[in-house]
C-alpha cells in the first residue's frame, strides 16, 4: 500500500512504540474478547507509555501538541459514548492513544482502523454462528444473546495502532 510508506511516524518511533505497546495491545484484544471491557489499567498504560518514551522521541513541540490530540479526542470520544452508545472503554483507549498518532496520519489511522472493522465484524459473523466455538468459550460475554447488537471493537482498535507502527517501522 504506497499511501501508507509516507506517514509522519518516523521508523525509529514506531518501532520503539509498537514494542512497548504489543503487550497492552493484546492485553486490549483479550480482555475485550473474553469481557467486552477494555481495562483502564490497559488505556493508563498506553498514555504512560506515550507520556514517557514520548518525551524522548519526539521534538519537545510536536510532543507538547500531542497532548491536544488527546484532550480533542476524549471530548469527542465521551461525546459519541454519551450519544451514540460507544462504549466508554473504547472511547478512552481512543483518546489514550491519540497522542501517538500525527495529525497529518490520521486519514491512514482511519483506513486501517475500516480494515480492520471490517475484519472483526466478518469474523464476529462466522465465530457467532460456531456452535463449536460458542460451546468451547461459554463466558465469551459478546456470545450470549443479549449481547447479540454488541461488537467488541477493541478487537478492531488495538490492533489498528500496533498495524500503524508496523507500517511505521517497514516505511524507507
Amino acid at each position: 500500500m504506497q499511501f501508507l510508506s509516507d506517514l509522519a511516524i518516523t521508523q525509529k518511533q514506531a518501532i520503539v512504540f509498537g514494542l512497548l505497546t504489543l503487550p497492552v495491545t493484546f492485553w486490549v484484544i483479550w480482555t475485550d474478547l473474553v469481557s467486552m471491557k477494555i481495562k483502564n489499567e490497559a488505556v493508563l498504560a498506553m498514555l504512560a507509555i506515550f507520556v514517557v518514551v514520548g518525551f524522548f522521541l519526539l521534538p519537545f513541540g510536536d510532543y507538547a501538541w500531542r497532548y491536544v490530540h488527546f484532550v480533542v479526542v476524549l471530548v469527542v470520544c465521551f461525546v459519541l459514548s454519551a450519544t451514540i452508545g460507544m462504549g466508554a472503554g473504547d472511547a478512552k483507549y481512543i483518546a489514550a492513544v491519540a497522542p501517538f498518532v500525527a495529525l497529518s496520519d490520521v486519514g491512514e489511522i482511519a483506513l486501517l482502523y475500516a480494515i480492520w472493522s471490517v475484519v472483526l465484524l466478518i469474523g464476529m459473523f462466522i465465530a457467532r454462528r460456531s456452535n463449536a466455538l460458542r460451546r468451547s468459550k461459554p463466558d465469551w460475554i459478546w456470545f450470549a444473546d443479549d449481547r447479540k447488537g454488541y461488537v467488541p471493537f477493541g478487537l478492531a482498535l488495538a490492533p489498528t495502532v500496533s498495524s500503524y507502527f508496523l507500517f511505521g517501522a517497514l516505511a524507507p
